[in-house]
């Protein structure tokens, strides 16, 4: 073993190691799956909205939506954004999600007609 280095040092060759694997590194890293379980409760919501995006939920998505349309892709009895509060807070804590719904109803608007101001 010593002679082998010698002869290696002095004639100047590459000496590559036996299992080359550990030291060279991919051309292309590849993304490593999600790994989120999903619990039955949001299964279908989840991969509904995945249809509606067209690909599979990434770290760090922000999907802006309006109530009519997800009401659609994924459907609620209660037709408010609040139905969907559980679904947001699992794809925030759980995926890093953002989804973000627009509704076109005004919280905290008083109907002038009631109030008698015009």
């Amino acid at each position: 073993m010593l002679l082998e280095s010698l002869f290696y040092a002095l004639s100047n060759e590459v000496q590559y190691l036996g299992s080359r694997q550990g030291s060279v590194s991919p051309d292309v890293i590849e993304r490593k799956a999600n790994t989120v379980i999903v619990p039955e409760k949001f299964k279908a919501d989840v991969e509904a909205l995945e249809r509606y995006i067209g690909h599979n939920l990434e770290t760090d998505l922000c999907i802006k939506v309006d109530l009519a349309e997800l009401l659609t892709v994924i459907p609620r009895e209660r037709k408010r954004a609040d139905a969907y509060n559980t679904l947001v807070q699992f794809l925030k804590n759980e995926y890093g999600i953002e989804l973000i719904i627009n509704s076109k109803k005004k919280k905290g608007k008083k109907d002038e007609r009631k109030t008698g101001k015009a």
